[in-house]
């Protein structure tokens, strides 16, 4: 008897395997705690789905480059799944790169309205392509300011600014000059860490784009000219190399903000789980909103995507296991990581594990977003581009903007009338 049971059962293995469908994941999560949990995420999948085997490949990931995914799909060797930047799915979708999602979803019996309600809206726009969506959210972000209390009170100020162009006069005072020319001490970099042109642009109330009339508008909207210039004010007062110069320092394993020697940052929540981790133990930080023109507090959300490339080869299978690494996967990655979740649900197990990420969850409802157009990537190299041009006066804000706002015009509609868009 146990020996028939042995031989079903290794029939039954045997079969299991022959059955298996293999989906070929490329994700850019090398370093732990990601890597481990988007580990741990695949053997849950796995086990609920004996079918399917998931093949893992790390592919390094950057926001606007997709070269090597646009090569794959090219010569027709994909991947099934593909973790991608979500203010770039737009683009992709738009350039044929991949694959429609909800059709997938839909095979597999996912009701796509009520999915959508389970994540926050920001996360979802940014999958939505000519009325379609093209991917599912995964990780999200907000940028807030840091700032060393000891150093600002050493300055005189019991509290950091809340205008931008209170934050000038306050880095002036915590800006002090060391050996060789070199600074001791810096204030504030604007640029430095997660101060992108988005950044500076909300914080001005500036607007890119009009959906009405298909056309960019930052070249002449007075809130982006102005963010250009305070900015460019900014390099020459402090000088735009020695700032470089400075934010690229690193003091042992320590960059000028743990270090104790650049007072104030714009940069993500995820920093705050690195600063825990590895800052000096006497090193004191707190939080606020970014200083904006108004005074009002802004931020800005990005995050990760889950797509699945044009030519792929296991398509129901690999929206499966987007949908699992979407919902579920999100639930334990975000635990694991403490990234911000985009899957509502995955909230209140995200706050059990760290309460003070509270501040963070809130922000959320109220966050900008890059605009999720076909030219996200385009736009933000312009965008960078046209701000490293001005801070180095190789062109005025005026001519660096209308420069970046005509080539981001032109192919946005190029690709629009390709695609039959509005």
């Amino acid at each position: 008897m146990k020996k028939f049971l042995s031989v079903i059962i290794a029939v039954l293995v045997v079969s299991i395997l022959f059955s298996q469908v293999e989906v070929v994941f490329w994700h850019g999560l090398s370093r732990d705690p990601d890597k481990s949990s988007i580990d741990k995420i695949i053997a849950e999948f796995e086990k609920e789905n004996p079918d399917i085997k998931v093949k893992v490949v790390l592919v390094p990931a950057a926001e606007t480059d997709s070269t090597k995914l646009l090569t794959a799909v090219a010569a027709g060797t994909g991947p099934d799944l593909v973790y991608l930047d979500r203010f770039t799915v737009s683009q992709r979708a738009a350039n044929n790169v991949l694959e429609p999602m909800e059709d997938y979803l839909k095979m597999a019996g996912i009701n796509i309205e009520e999915m959508k309600k389970q994540f926050y809206d920001f996360a979802i726009e940014e999958c939505i392509f000519n009325g379609k969506m093209w991917a599912l959210p995964f990780d999200t972000d907000v940028r807030i300011l840091l700032y060393n209390k000891k150093l600002l009170e050493k300055a005189g100020y019991s509290k950091p600014p809340k205008t931008v162009y209170e934050m000038i006069d306050v880095a002036e005072k915590l800006t002090v000059e060391g050996k060789r020319g070199r600074y001791e001490t810096v204030g504030f970099i604007p640029w430095y860490a997660q101060g992108w042109p988005y950044t500076w642009i909300y914080a001005f109330e500036g607007k890119v784009f009009d959906k009405k009339t298909g056309k960019f508008v930052f070249a002449t909207d007075p809130g982006v000219i102005e963010a250009y210039k305070w900015q460019k004010e900014w390099a020459d007062r402090f000088g735009y190399e020695a700032l470089n110069a400075f934010g690229s320092l690193q003091i042992g394993d320590l960059n000028p903000f743990t270090a104790g020697k650049l007072a104030m940052i714009v940069d993500g929540n995820w920093t705050i789980s690195g600063l825990r981790m590895f800052a000096p133990k006497d090193f004191k930080y707190e939080i606020t909103g970014i200083p904006t023109k108004s005074g009002q507090p802004v931020t800005w959300a990005g995050g990760w995507s889950l797509a699945i490339p044009k030519g792929a080869k296991n398509k129901e299978a690999a929206a499966k296991l987007a949908y699992f690494i979407a919902t579920k996967g999100q639930v334990i990655y975000s635990v694991d990581t403490l990234h911000l979740p985009t899957y509502k649900p995955a909230v209140d197990d995200f706050l059990k594990k760290d309460p003070s990420q509270k501040v963070f969850v809130d922000l959320l409802d109220h966050a900008k977003t890059r605009p999720p157009l076909p030219v996200g990537a385009l736009l933000w190299d312009k965008l960078v581009e046209a701000r490293d041009f001005v801070l180095t006066g190789q062109k005025s804000v005026e001519q660096a903007l209308l420069d970046a706002q005509k080539e981001v015009q032109e192919e946005y509609d190029r690709i629009m009338q390709r695609v039959g868009g509005k």
